[in-house]
């Protein structure tokens, strides 16, 4: 029995560590890289049980990639970033995908799936528990008060906000259970007198990881969701 290894193909770098850190949560091991070359190279030199494949910017090149894996009949096949619609999904499956998903793809779903594909595959042997009990973990509403200083959660832990902090919550709170790119968020940002200049998206990472560990700090657990190849969700019932 062994922990399932991925391999994945992601040329944004922030996708693909935010990527593997939340495989990393599910028990999942998982390197990325940039390219179908990287990849290849990866491939031949460590043994990985699936690869998944961001083919959003490849074109046809896409479809070929995926074809020349499925030469690895072990080796299992999860597609993301295929925005050419059902007829672009049907053909990645066609090529020999396992899975094709949506582009975004819930960072979630994607787990999930993988965690899925691995029941068929030899002597592999992880536990879904992250996932298995998130409804769980985030019953109830969370709210903003103090005039949207102080996040509460719905067993009444409190977190104080910075003001970057307080406008992504707000953001997000306000279209709750729809994802918003990083690029909005920087703009709301960008647009406020308090906050002024920032670092673009990966500014709005080190923002949500901060919240996640100040959550974690007070007991509790923030269910602000990465969605997969764009931006973040607050998942409030």
């Amino acid at each position: 029995m062994k922990q399932l290894n991925v391999l994945i193909m992601a040329p944004d770098a922030t996708i693909r560590e935010q990527t593997v850190a939340v495989f990393s949560q599910a028990g999942i091991a998982a390197e990325g890289c940039a390219t179908p070359l990287e990849l290849f190279r990866q491939l031949e030199s460590e043994h990985y049980d699936a690869t998944v494949l961001d083919i959003n910017q490849l074109g046809e090149i896409g479809y070929a990639l995926v074809s020349r894996l499925r030469a690895s009949p072990a080796l299992g096949i999860v597609v993301t970033g295929c925005t050419a619609g059902v007829e672009g999904r049907l053909r990645c499956l066609q090529s020999g995908a396992d899975i094709c998903l949506q582009h975004p793809a819930d960072s979630r779903e994607l787990t999930c799936v993988l965690l899925a594909l691995a029941r068929r595959l030899p002597g592999s042997s992880i536990e879904p528990a992250p996932f298995s009990d998130l409804d769980t973990k985030f019953a109830g509403r969370w709210e903003m008060r103090d005039q949207n200083w102080t996040l509460v959660s719905p067993t009444g832990v409190s977190i104080s906000l910075s003001a970057n902090e307080r406008l992504v919550v707000q953001a997000l709170l306000e279209v709750a259970g729809h994802a918003v790119g990083r690029a909005e968020l920087n703009q709301k940002l960008e647009s406020d007198a308090h906050v002024g200049r920032t670092g673009g998206a990966r500014s709005i990472d080190v923002i949500i990881s901060r919240l996640r560990r100040k959550a974690e700090l007070a007991g509790a657990t923030l269910p602000i969701r990465t969605v997969y190849g764009s931006g973040y969700l607050f998942a409030n019932p």
